[in-house]
């Protein structure tokens, strides 16, 4: 589950200015992972990221852009940031089952006129189109039954 010591960059970032940005799929997360967002947006999907043991800092910053980071269930996170006229949040903690001994990911920085987001997601959980599918069929059930 976890990467050698050796392994693990000390510190590694990304930045969108007037534009996207995304990390995702199998990478390992540097023990400082800086993201800054000016006018544009930032995802940094850790759901098939590989950690090295212990806590990793994901240091951000939202200036009237946006910053989603998504989290696995089985990691801890801890969140520690501010909003100046935005949003900084966390969601679906509900989801978040880390075991002893999990990752740890500590998320801090500043949205200014922007928004942070992180989000534990649960990769079992359906998605917007299957429940959107699930409320037509139950409401078409109610109604085929009241005939």
């Amino acid at each position: 589950m976890f990467v050698p010591p050796e392994l693990v960059p000390p510190a590694r970032g990304i930045t969108a200015f007037l534009s996207s940005q995304a990390r995702a799929g199998d990478w390992i997360l540097a023990r400082l992972f800086r993201a800054v967002s000016f006018w544009g947006s930032v995802t940094i999907d850790l759901t098939s990221a590989r950690f090295g043991q212990g806590t990793s800092r994901i240091e951000v910053v939202a200036i009237m852009g946006s910053i989603e980071i998504l989290v696995p269930p089985d990691v801890r996170v801890e969140c520690d940031g501010d909003a100046i006229v935005g949003s900084f949040e966390i969601q679906g903690q509900k989801w978040s089952r880390p075991a002893e001994g999990a990752p740890t990911v500590h998320v801090t920085g500043t949205a200014c006129l922007g928004s942070v987001e992180i989000r534990v997601v649960d990769p079992e959980a359906p998605s917007w189109i299957q429940q959107l599918k699930s409320r037509w069929n139950e409401v078409r059930g109610l109604t085929s039954g009241e005939r």
